[in-house]
């Protein structure tokens, strides 16, 4: 067990000393590699480095080659180091405890005998997958690269859309044991300043041992977690993430994840998709419209129709309700097994869909949706109706952007069948009024959730439920018009 008493004292000038104690915290440690040299002076020396996250190449041509023919090396001559060693991030950790996180950072740190400092040198290099478009967020017309797991790729992919000294990280260390970067992106001229001091003290009071996944990070830092709907957007694409900036949001990024968060949002953004911004305006429009039919299919559909079936019946059609009373005389469960059987075999469906490998899933799909559907009918377990009610509902589903909003809209769903089982159509009232309670007291980052609906602003309801034409925009007051430069210029 690794002393703390030793990982927060200074270096010693004593060699053995320092490299015995640094030895000690680091055994058992295969992939640390320890390389002891003499310099030209005469001193014992180690190099210390992780095998697998430092360049070999570089640390032997550019750190360790000139460090050896260094003629003397001593404190005094430390702070003339980087006019003789051309190399980036090169800094001199006093502590043990900082020296032992670049080495387990991918550094390269070498202590000598003589000096109470270390000379930590960033030469980090590690595979990584190459940028492609994510599986989860597909876009017909928006770009087709996505965010991976290395940080620096994922800043650098912003900064290459956003040529802008306004463009500004905040950078935090969370996590007693991984010791993991979260950095905070912003437009210093667009963003809120006062939400940054609000995600900054959220970051600075977590207490984790360690963040895996951008979703951990979501449910610590959430305003209301106990709700089930997503406070914070998240997300693969660059696209997203750079409109999110160009709007006045932050995006906060998770080292070695490749999904990014956007806050503040409100409920409308997880029903957008990129190619709303990329397609002609009526056809956007069109498309925004019919996502949110679709949610309102989603949600309340099922439950309208049981109530209706169990307890309302005769609000039903003659001709509809006598082919109903016909498919229903097989089936002895109540509306409301019927159901949930079906959407449990759909559940199923999906789910393992996502979990079994991509050339299978085409298989599973056809299984589940012709031979399963088609045989329950044939066996009397549910009704051709019921089994087109909750195909269509599934369906609607389906068209959510965002999974995570897909997740709440079916515990939405389940909650709403339930209820309209035991209360009929009262039970099908209830739940949307307490659904719309629920959005109108929701926020994200102190900004209202259910907005531009309430606080009610007509402007941003239009432009949230349709989607403006280019010229439009232009005529706004607020946005600066572009200047053209003539070429040659």
């Amino acid at each position: 067990m690794v002393d703390d008493k030793n990982i927060n004292i200074n270096l010693y000038k004593d060699y053995e000393k320092n490299f015995s104690i640094i030895d000690d915290i680091l055994k058992n440690s295969p992939d640390i590699i320890r390389r002891k040299v003499i310099l030209n002076s005469g001193k014992k020396g180690c190099f210390f480095f992780v095998q697998g996250l430092c360049d070999i190449d570089l640390f032997q041509r550019d750190f360790m080659t000139p460090l050896l023919k260094l003629e003397k090396l001593d404190l005094d001559d430390i702070k003339y180091l980087p006019s003789k060693i051309f190399v980036a991030g090169l800094t001199f950790p006093l502590v043990i405890d900082s020296l032992i996180k670049d080495i387990l950072a991918g550094n390269a740190v070498f202590i000598c005998d003589g000096l109470s400092v270390g000379i930590s040198c960033t030469l980090k290099k590690y595979e990584k997958r190459s940028i492609q478009e994510p599986e989860g967020e597909k876009s017909i017309r928006g770009d087709h690269d996505g965010f991976i797991e290395d940080m620096a790729t994922n800043i650098a992919t912003i900064r290459r859309k956003l040529k802008t000294p306004n463009l500004k990280f905040k950078d935090f260390t969370v996590g007693n044991v991984s010791h993991q970067t979260v950095s905070v992106a912003y437009l210093e001229n667009i963003a809120n300043t006062n939400l940054l001091q609000i995600i900054s003290d959220k970051i600075n009071n977590i207490d984790t041992d360690s963040l895996i996944a951008i979703g951990y990070l979501e449910q610590i830092i959430a305003d209301h977690p106990n709700s089930i709907f997503p406070q914070y957007l998240a997300t693969e694409r660059p696209d997203k993430a750079i409109a999110g900036l160009l709007e006045g949001k932050y995006v906060i990024m998770l080292q070695e994840t490749s999904f990014v968060m956007i806050a503040p949002v409100t409920f409308h953004a997880f029903t957008q998709a990129p190619e709303d911004y990329t397609t002609h305006w009526l056809g956007a429009t069109y498309l925004r419209l019919l996502r949110t039919i679709a949610t309102l299919i989603a949600l309340f559909l099922p439950g309208i129709y049981i109530a209706l079936l169990s307890y309302h019946y005769y609000m039903i059609p003659l001709p509809l309700l006598v082919s109903l009373a016909e498919s229903r005389t097989k089936v002895p469960f109540p509306p409301v097994i019927e159901a949930f059987l079906i959407e449990f075999m759909i559940e199923m469906v999906r789910e393992a869909s996502i979990r079994l490998p991509s050339f299978i899933t085409a298989s599973i799909s056809i299984v589940g949706g012709l031979v399963i559907g088609q045989t329950a009918i044939q066996a009397g377990v549910a009704s051709d109706l019921m089994v087109i009610i909750i195909a269509a509902s599934a369906i609607a589903g389906f068209t959510m952007p965002t999974y995570d909003l897909g997740i709440s809209i079916r515990l939405c769903k389940y909650i709403t069948m339930i209820t309209s089982s035991i209360f009929g159509i009262l039970g099908v009232v209830v739940p949307i009024v307490t659904l719309l309670a629920h959005l109108l007291v929701l926020d994200s980052l102190g900004e209202p959730y259910f907005q531009p609906i309430a606080p009610f602003k007509f402007g941003d309801l239009k432009d949230t439920y349709i989607r403006a034409p280019i010229r439009y925009l232009k005529k706004r007051p607020d946005v600066a018009k572009p200047k053209n430069k003539e070429r040659g210029k």
